[in-house]
């Protein structure tokens, strides 16, 4: 997975998120427009790893608990979604 932690290490939560795009271009803008925002939110209780693989964007991450989880996912499908949005304008 390329983060470390895990059960054993106090990150009992890990799992990914695939999000599929019609194209690598769409993509790639996704990606590149939240890209800032991964790099400079810090977070304490889980850790993320945010790439693209081709037409999709992978959000792979560890977190220390169930809370943790969903306000670090809600702020990412958050920002994802306002990429989005504003390709559709």
């Amino acid at each position: 997975m390329g983060l470390q932690g895990g059960p054993d290490k106090g990150w009992p939560i890990e799992g990914i998120v695939e999000l599929s795009f019609p194209d690598e271009e769409t993509a790639k803008i996704v990606y590149e427009s939240v890209l800032y925002e991964h790099k400079s939110v810090p977070y304490r209780r889980s850790r993320i790893e945010f790439l693209r693989d081709g037409k999709k964007v992978v959000i792979r991450f560890l977190a220390k608990d169930n809370s943790a989880l969903r306000g670090t996912l809600n702020s990412y499908l958050r920002w994802i979604k306002v990429a989005v949005d504003s390709l559709e304008l």
